[in-house]
């Protein structure tokens, strides 16, 4: 419709426009004979102009029809055009409708299936809720009809169900641990020694042991008697406070030894360099000898340091507190068996880490609670309680992890902690302290634990121990047991008990293989 208003529009300007073309040409002829022409030819001018006026109107009326005519033909083929289009467009939109109406007719019976569906399902839900409510009404009867006949009720049924169904998968657990128990023994101990046997083939240590003594040689009798008995004037003072006890140590008329015990470890030291420095310049005043006992205190604080850092740095661990440095480093003036700890630290560290990366798992964290296990023997002259707990405690104090701290407390079982680094700490401290020449052992020492394993394996006589037999210097224990009130499958739990008592009773080093020996015996008489 837009389309013809635009058609007729356009004709009727075209009109308008010739009707404009016609009187501008009467304008311009009767002014072109005004401004032309004489007034004595009027007449013939006015004949002229009419004739022309004539002619212009007859050219601009063709003119104006022919145009007329070709935008009336232009306008109506654009009109049958526009029709055309028009009926197209009709056509299309008929087409659409018509899909619309069949798209709506299907939507509208999906709409009632749905409904219908829905309608269904309430009634299913009905049916088995109703079900269901006859199924539990049958269970409840089933249920009392059978505590009738059994004579219990429910809960009771359901405990003596559980025991007896638990009471012979556990003997079935029992039985299938017995039989492969000694088979993973044999496997675990194949593997811990071939993982031994790698780390010793690796392990070279490039230090020698230092023999720590705390001992001074006097140039005589007198002099000693006179400046470092505990009864004069100077020795009294310096040791105040410090738990530390100066003997003379000597043989008839010879000079004495001046023998510096108990207290810290660098106390002790700085006592030791005092002594020694006194000795050799002759100066025996006390003023003089707490003088120089400080200087050699100082000294020896940043030499602590300094021997904490370079373990720390020969194992690689970085971020350890300073405190605890200088705890690593106090060590080097510190003994267990006459082994030094400070290295008996280092090369606990150097083991736990090669065992940690035999066994896969993070050596750094095993190196560095290998490092800090000892920290508290160099403080257990004043903190009672264990040194593991002590070095724990520090450990804690000073910023380390929990798995560090566990794994230090671990290594004497002052926390049982079942994780690879705890085991991993324990096996190097023991490879550490039995490797041959570690450790110096004192006849009577060695008498003390020979004594202790063997009240540990007697206080079983009750449990049908008979016998024992130590050997291989208390390594081995051999333990004999009555075969009347010792059974088969009680033993292995009676090697374990021994071995538990051991370990919290007995201070050894490396390990005690213990073995559970029973036998029957048959005697007739003919």
């Amino acid at each position: 419709m837009e389309f013809v208003t635009v058609v007729g529009l356009s004709i009727v300007a075209g009109s308008v426009g010739a009707v404009v073309a016609i009187a501008y040409a009467r304008y311009l002829a009767r002014r072109y004979a005004n401004m032309l022409v004489p007034t004595d030819l009027s007449d013939q001018v006015l004949h002229n102009a009419t004739w022309r006026k004539e002619t212009a109107l007859q050219t601009a009326r063709e003119t104006t029809r022919e145009h007329l005519e070709s935008e009336a033909k232009r306008l109506e083929d654009e009109r049958e055009v526009v029709l055309h289009l028009q009926q197209q467009y009709e056509k299309d939109l008929d087409q659409r409708q018509s899909s619309l109406d069949k798209h709506n007719n299907e939507l509208n019976k999906v709409e009632e299936r749905c409904v219908e569906f829905s309608s269904n399902i309430d009634k299913t839900k009905e049916n088995v809720a109703s079900v269901e409510t006859q199924r539990l009404e049958v269970q409840e009867q089933y249920e009392q009809s059978l505590e009738a006949k059994a004579g219990v009720v429910r809960s009771e049924l359901r405990e003596l169900i559980q025991r007896e169904i638990v009471g012979s998968e556990g003997l079935a657990i029992s039985k299938w641990t017995m039989e492969n128990l000694e088979e993973v023994k044999i496997d675990a101990q194949r593997l811990a020694k071939q993982t031994l046997n790698a780390v010793l083939h690796r392990y070279n240590p490039k230090f020698s042991w230092p023999k720590t003594a705390f001992t001074v040689e006097t140039p005589s009798k007198i002099l000693a008697e006179q400046h470092f008995s505990r009864d004069g004037k100077i020795i009294p003072q310096l040791v105040d406070g410090l738990g530390i006890e100066i003997d003379l140590l000597a043989t008839g008329d010879e000079a004495p030894t001046i023998k510096i015990a108990g207290g810290s470890g660098v106390e002790k030291e700085a006592l030791r360099l005092t002594f020694e420095e006194m000795l050799s310049r002759g100066e025996f005043s006390l003023e003089r000898a707490l003088e120089i006992r400080e200087k050699f205190r100082k000294q020896l604080e940043k030499l602590t340091l300094k021997f904490g850092e370079e373990a720390a740095k020969v194992l690689g661990l970085t971020g350890i507190h300073p405190e605890i440095l200088k705890l690593v480093g106090s060590l080097n003036y510190r003994t267990s068996h006459r082994q030094n700890q400070y290295y008996h630290s280092l090369e606990v560290g150097r083991l736990a880490g090669m065992l940690a990366t035999e066994l896969g798992i993070d050596a750094q964290l095993a190196k560095r609670s290998g490092l800090l296990h000892d920290i508290g023997k160099a403080l257990d002259y004043r903190i009672e309680g264990s040194h593991a707990v002590i070095s724990g405690d520090y450990a804690e104090k000073y910023g380390e992890t929990t798995e560090v701290i566990d794994t230090v407390l671990s290594h004497h079982d002052d926390k049982i902690v079942e994780t690879p680094y705890a085991y991993v700490l324990k096996a190097a401290d023991a490879l550490s302290g039995a490797r041959p020449g570690a450790r110096v052992e004192m006849e009577e020492g060695y008498q003390k634990r020979i004594e202790s394993i063997a009240a540990v394996v007697d206080s079983f006589e009750k449990s049908g121990v008979n016998s024992t037999v130590i050997m291989n210097a208390g390594r081995e224990v051999h333990v004999f047991v009555d075969s009347r009130k010792v059974k088969e499958k009680d033993t292995d739990p009676l090697a374990l008990a021994i071995v538990k008592k051991l370990e919290s009773d007995v201070e050894f080093p490396g390990q005690i293989r213990v073995t559970v020996v029973r036998r029957t015996e048959v005697t007739e008489v003919a």
